[in-house]
């Protein structure tokens, strides 16, 4: 390091040590890997936030890009931001951890580097869990999407009107349930536990952690953990956070954590709801549904297998005593033409159908 680069640092830790401590109403955390371009837009958004008693707090996981160089400009720019940098990348659940470490907020919230959100959104969501007394509060999200034809956006419906508070019992039985999965299986996503549409108070969310070894779908495990602590948590039906779809967005691209990462969530969501009846009939669906998901992503973009080991790695898969347990009592027939033929065909382990129709006809299904 030079000295000039030295010196730098120095500076900015003395500045840190000088800046007087007053406990911030929310602590946002957020992971940055990869997100040069996304970045300025995300910072700007969080800068700009209605609620001036912010902590935010950015933490790089060694990004190969010019993300760490930004963060330091904003640092530089506005007191109430922190840098975390690794010097290895450790994935986005190390990155949260050490964010929820750092935190001293009343609430935590979470925001990813390549999104953005609203102005008013964390005041919005600190005001209703200290108005209805709750320990958690979550919004609806908004789905950006980018790519070679024109943008949309799609405002995701809640379910749940404004207000709508869950005791312990109603988070158990109502709340938790709706994040497993939908009633009976459908093409329709179940309300989601993306992280960044929650906000929890600090004593929640510190008691637990992402799990390190989960790298793809790790969120709900860890909301479902905060929410099953929560005295309470209330609702609130505006669309406040922008959750961006890109082309180098995870979940539309080959990942080689699938399947591992959902069967070790799943596992760990089944021994900690195992004693609540209605989210373990929901845990079914879930398996069916992230079963065909793994199979797609053999078939994504990105994906290193040719096709016709695409075709042997699924048809592993899908012989799989548990995977064949999930789908032996479900009708297909009795679903909508598109679902009722992915589930056939999972259930009847055609893996060369079903590889052909994730490889050629992947938009159409």
């Amino acid at each position: 390091m030079s000295g000039e680069a030295s010196g730098l640092k120095e500076r900015e830790k003395a500045r840190e040590k000088a800046r007087p401590r007053v406990r911030p109403k929310v602590s946002v955390v957020v992971p940055v890997y990869g997100c040069e371009a996304y970045l300025p837009a995300c910072i700007e958004s969080l800068r700009a936030q209605t609620l001036r008693e912010l902590e935010l707090i950015f933490v790089c996981d060694a990004s190969p890009d010019g993300s760490l160089d930004l963060l330091r400009a904003a640092q530089r720019e506005d007191e109430r931001i922190r840098v975390i940098a690794f010097e290895e990348n450790r994935g986005v659940s190390a990155a949260r951890n050490a964010g929820l470490e750092a935190a001293t907020g009343e609430f935590v919230g979470f925001c990813d580097g390549d999104d953005w959100v609203e102005p008013q959104m964390f005041e919005r969501l600190a005001g209703i869990a200290s108005e209805k007394d709750a320990d958690a509060a979550f919004c609806r999200v908004y789905k950006d999407r980018e790519g070679s034809g024109t943008p949309s956006r799609e405002n995701v419906p809640l379910g749940f009107a404004t207000g709508t508070r869950f005791d312990a019992a109603a988070i158990r039985d109502t709340l938790v349930p709706a994040m497993l999965s939908r009633e009976r299986d459908s093409d329709e996503l179940p309300l989601s536990g993306y992280t960044p549409r929650n906000l929890f108070r600090r004593e929640i969310a510190a008691a637990h952690r992402f799990r390190e070894d989960i790298r793809y779908a790790e969120d709900l495990l860890f909301i479902v953990e905060c929410m099953l602590d929560a005295r309470a948590a209330v609702a609130l039906d505006e669309a406040l956070y922008h959750y961006r779809f890109h082309a180098l967005s995870v979940t539309k691209r080959y990942s080689p954590h699938v399947p591992s990462s959902h069967d070790k969530s799943n596992d760990a969501l089944e021994a900690l709801l195992a004693p609540y009846p209605a989210c373990m009939e929901r845990m079914v669906i879930r398996r069916r549904k992230m079963a065909v998901t793994a199979v797609r992503n053999l078939c994504f973009p990105g994906s290193p297998y040719g096709f016709a080991e695409r075709v042997r790695l699924a048809k592993a898969y899908m012989n799989r005593e548990d995977v064949r347990r999930w789908f032996r009592g479900v009708s297909p027939l009795s679903f909508p033409p598109r679902l009722a033929l992915r589930l056939f065909l999972m259930k009847h382990r055609m893996a060369l159908a079903l590889c052909l129709l994730f490889t050629y006809i992947f938009d159409r299904v």
